[in-house]
């Protein structure tokens, strides 16, 4: 990972009101020029994530299909790895492969599963990956672990030669401890409770705790560092002239900062185009961040920001 690494953007889009419209959403990205699709999972309103990214990879020719992130906990590894690797049929060369602990409680209560410890679901999640990425290289694997335990898994379809990147991330560092061994791409955030944004929120969205865990992935990845890619999902994005006048209305509410913090922070790109290019091109330098994923519903504004960096 370094502070020169070619910036690339993503959207990620959760549904939409019939399927015509979710193609033309992933046509329309693809031509706006970001580089990846990505969809949440959780058990709300959201379209299911895998079919959803079928259906985009059906309608585009190029643009990555990402998961941000699959709960591990809601699919067996062997199971789920024979549906990505289906996909990888279609689209190939063209997966992101994001998968998480479990976050959210009621996305366990509405699957009708017990939801662990943080520290038991973030451990279930490393075996479930190891034995992915096993099957992804292998005809068959058998592995014995504290959670999972597969006998002659059979690692196919094949999937087609061509790159799949692993996203892992979070904003713990047990949580990211596991990204800096496992992942290609790992997602800097904030804390979250399993209720959504807890107390912990505002204060672990402040850049100084970026840096943080920056250091604490450095530590743990060793010789792999220099090949990470990171990324952020944007929590506030918007392209305004008085910026100073949305943090005040905006971000002091949603953050619980002051407006300076909460504009500093990378989870929020506000501003000018100028000024949002002007940040993104700061937190490479200090973070090495070059990959920036907003919601669908700033795509076609934020499309002059992809222009201005994408690939630069």
């Amino acid at each position: 990972m370094t502070g020169d690494r070619r910036f690339r953007f993503g959207v990620l889009a959760s549904a939409a009101r019939d399927g015509k419209t979710w193609r033309q959403q992933a046509i329309d990205a693809e031509a706006f020029g970001y580089r990846c699709l990505c969809v949440p999972d959780h058990l709300g309103q959201e379209w299911a994530p895998l079919v959803a990214l079928t259906i985009a990879a059906c309608a585009t020719s190029g643009i990555s299909l990402g998961t941000l992130m699959l709960a591990a906990d809601l699919r067996l590894p062997s199971v789920l790895f024979k549906e990505l690797a289906t996909l990888a049929q279609i689209a190939p060369g063209r997966l992101e492969v994001g998968l998480g602990a479990g976050w959210l409680a009621t996305d366990y209560r509405r699957a009708g599963l017990p939801m662990a410890p943080a520290a038991e679901r973030i451990a279930r999640l490393d075996e479930a990956v190891t034995i992915l990425k096993k099957l992804w290289q292998d005809r068959s694997v058998t592995f014995h672990g504290t959670y999972y335990t597969v006998h002659e898994a059979v690692g196919q379809p094949i999937p087609p030669p061509g790159q799949v990147r692993w996203v892992l991330g979070g904003g713990g560092r047990r949580m990211l401890a596991v990204a800096a061994a496992q992942a290609d791409v790992i997602s800097l955030g904030a804390r979250l409770s399993n209720s959504g944004k807890g107390s912990e929120f505002g204060q672990s969205a402040m850049l100084c705790r970026f840096d943080e865990r920056v250091s604490w992935i450095r530590a743990d990845a060793g010789d792999r560092f220099d090949d990470i890619e990171f990324s952020v999902l944007v929590h506030a994005c918007a392209i305004t002239d008085d910026r100073d006048r949305y943090a005040s209305r905006v971000l002091t509410r949603m953050f619980g900062l002051s407006g300076d913090d909460a504009l500093a922070s990378p989870l929020t790109l506000v501003g000018s185009v100028d000024e949002i290019c002007d940040k993104l091109l700061r937190l490479r330098d200090r973070l090495g961040i070059s990959y920036w994923v907003v919601n669908a519903a700033q795509m076609r504004p934020f499309a002059d920001v992809v222009a201005r960096l994408d690939g630069g």
